[in-house]
């Protein structure tokens, strides 16, 4: 590679960084309480944190969306939400998301 490319891809890295930075500090204060747990982790697991939570989010999206009907139903005064869906593989996506962020969120900083 050329002196050139070395430098485009420094500045690519430093920009992705950035912006990475931005969304993790505006991701953080959004999601409240959840947001200050993950704030008490190391970088790593801020990151892994982040990453299990924008999965979860996707996954139960897809898993809605994908629904093929809701029923709703009513027993002693409690009422109840029964979906269907196919199993896609969402649910998988759904608990690793959980797994990333619960070992996102062990991960303490080294004091």
């Amino acid at each position: 590679m050329g002196d050139q490319t070395v430098v485009q891809i420094r500045e690519v890295t430093k920009g992705i960084g950035a912006a990475g930075n931005i969304v993790e500090r505006y991701l953080i204060r959004v999601l409240g309480p959840l947001g200050m747990k993950i704030a008490e982790a190391s970088q790593v697991g801020r990151v892994m944190a982040l990453l299990g939570v924008i999965t979860v989010i996707v996954s139960l999206a897809l898993i809605f969306t994908d629904a093929t009907w809701f029923k709703m139903s009513q027993s002693k005064g409690r009422q109840f939400v029964n979906i269907t869906y196919e199993q896609k593989g969402y649910g998988v996506a759904f608990l690793a998301g959980l797994g990333l962020f619960g070992v996102g969120v062990i991960q303490k900083k080294g004091k």
